[in-house]
């Protein structure tokens, strides 16, 4: 028998998808997440039901060598979401780069290459949230005027793009960097697929940025990423899709603007702006 209900993960749901053992909330992310023996458990909003459906379509089938992939879950009755709830297979694993960018980047090229023959599905085209924002913006699909503080990060980002020619768009995992989990004795395992339809090596250059701007990554990450200049507008790219991500949560929650972010992303924009330039060291 499932565990009693949980005021958040109701009983009947833990039911459905035949789950047994204690409820306990997941560390991270939104603060949705339990596990139950396992499986962990996943809030979904209504907006992101069929991404959620899609995505588990996916991970259930995929085979990546080299990688652990959490193997979704389905209900008694045959669905991924029941209730505004989904649920997948617990993997082990310790979170966050931990200076393992190498083992982060392989990663993500092994996934990006198993993706690589999986159509676009219609709901990424529709999605409404402050990174479907930051996608479009950084790859001028959208505009948008950005908050007076940001503006000049902003503007700053936008000097640096040009225009070159890229490798075709296909599924990649939009946020690796903290998503990639370490065990002693196992492959590494991918867990909270985020879609784009990007080119592969745009999913390293989420990782790259987000190592430079909160994981404490020095310059050489960009060497792990790839060289030349078209690795470098991606990155531009990446910078500027964290920069109006973050510029949406601001200004639709109402946060307070945080001048250690953007000091962050000033730091980061530096180390670019000497790499375009070739005054690296």
């Amino acid at each position: 028998m499932a565990s009693a209900g949980h005021p958040s993960l109701p009983s009947f749901v833990i039911e459905a998808f035949e789950a047994e053992g204690e409820v306990a909330a997941a560390t991270g992310g939104m603060g949705t997440s339990y596990y139950v023996g396992k499986a962990v458990f996943k809030h979904v909003a209504p907006q992101d039901e069929a991404q959620a459906i899609w995505c588990a379509s996916v991970f259930d089938g995929l085979k990546v060598d080299g990688v652990r992939i959490p193997r979704p879950l389905l209900s008694s009755q045959g669905y991924y979401v029941v209730n505004g709830w989904s649920a997948s297979e617990f993997v082990s694993g310790e979170t966050g780069p931990h200076d393992r960018w190498q083992q982060i980047l392989a990663t993500a090229r092994a996934l990006h290459k198993a993706l690589s023959e999986i159509s676009c599905p219609e709901f990424i085209k529709h999605r409404v949230s402050p990174w479907a924002t930051g996608d479009r913006v950084a790859w001028d699909e959208e505009t948008i005027e950005p908050l007076e503080e940001l503006r000049q990060p902003f503007e700053r980002l936008n000097s640096f793009k040009q225009c070159i020619d890229y490798q075709p768009s296909q599924i990649i995992h939009a946020d690796l960097a903290g998503n990639v989990l370490f065990a002693d004795g196992l492959d590494p395992a991918v867990i909270d697929f985020s879609p784009s339809w990007r080119p592969a090596a745009y999913g390293d250059a989420i990782a790259v940025a987000d190592g430079l701007l909160w994981y404490g990554g020095r310059e050489s990450l960009i060497d792990l990423g790839s060289s030349g200049e078209a690795f470098l507008q991606l990155l531009v790219r990446a910078l500027l899709f964290r920069l109006i991500a973050y510029n949406e949560l601001v200004r639709i929650q109402q946060l307070p603007l945080s001048q250690l972010e953007v000091g962050q992303f000033n730091s980061a924009m530096d180390l670019v702006e000497q790499r375009l330039t070739g005054r690296h060291v």
